[in-house]
């Protein structure tokens, strides 16, 4: 039962997430509202869990191991984002850069000085389940997070909350690798030709997944598939779509699908009575 009402509610969680990628806001003030839906959806998981408490060690294990660090590393990474967003320096591509270089050094430190335990969720290892994911063992040869004391010990087990931090640490190091990447093919563009300067995409991300789908639709890059026009437009106009599949559902529940598309559609009939006139 816990396993159908956690699905639904992380589906509906990661649905707001992505909307909130759309919306046309300050960075900082996007990743506090992704925050607050996080809280939001953690509370929800923990209610329910309570009213309906995993009865035997294996339901807690999938609780605690498969479903609760799964909601709390979207709270850790959407946090470690704001922190890392309000701490970025101005400067050019090259300080951005070293300033995410450094993040991922930081990430290198932290899986290292939990290694033994990292080995363990990456091998998808088992035999020491029933001490890291079940409530009230508290073993100090296994380096259980000393925060346990703090946490409530009914939703709470030893290793559940430092699960969440590998799983949001990963999540993080994918982010940073992107965005350096990005960084250094804008660079490369730039050294070509400067008049290739500053052409990011100014537009909302709706607007542009309107057209993608339009040219997916009629076949403007050919038989290209729907997922490598998106990363070729991501790249080429240094955006990140998100999960534009969700997008899409949402576009298509719109009262007009084609904001933008009939928005350019009219700029373009206006410009050509002007020029007629």
């Amino acid at each position: 039962m816990i396993t159908k009402f956690s699905d639904r509610l992380y589906a509906d969680m990661s649905r707001d997430l992505n909307a909130l990628m759309l919306e046309d806001e300050q960075v900082i003030k996007r990743l506090e509202k992704s925050i607050h839906v996080c809280l939001k959806s953690l509370r929800k998981l923990k209610d329910y869990c309570k009213l309906n408490d995993p009865g035997t060690p294996g339901e807690e294990i999938q609780f605690f191991k498969k479903i609760k660090p799964k909601f709390k590393s979207k709270l850790i990474f959407y946090q470690s984002l704001l922190n890392l967003e309000i701490r970025k320096p101005i400067g050019d591509g090259k300080v951005v850069s070293d300033y995410f270089t450094n993040e991922i050094k930081i990430l290198y430190h932290f899986f290292e000085s939990n290694l033994s335990f990292y080995q363990y969720v990456r091998t998808q290892a088992t035999y020491l389940d029933e001490y890291y994911f079940v409530r009230g063992n508290y073993d100090v040869h296994l380096d259980p997070d000393q925060c346990v004391i703090d946490f409530d010990p009914t939703f709470s087990t030893t290793h559940d909350h430092k699960l969440a931090q590998v799983l949001a640490s990963e999540l993080l190091q994918e982010y940073l690798e992107q965005a350096i990447q990005k960084i250094n093919q804008k660079d490369a563009i730039v050294q070509l030709d400067s008049e290739f300067r500053d052409f990011d995409w100014k537009q909302t991300k709706c607007a542009l997944i309107e057209l993608i789908y339009s040219w997916h639709a009629t076949e403007a890059f050919g038989k290209k598939s729907l997922k490598s026009i998106v990363k070729f437009i991501e790249r080429s106009f240094n955006v990140s779509l998100g999960n534009f599949y969700d997008t899409y559902d949402w576009l298509c529940g719109r009262p007009s699908p084609t904001v933008y598309i009939d928005e350019m559609k009219e700029a373009f009939l206006l410009r050509i009575q002007k020029k007629l006139k």
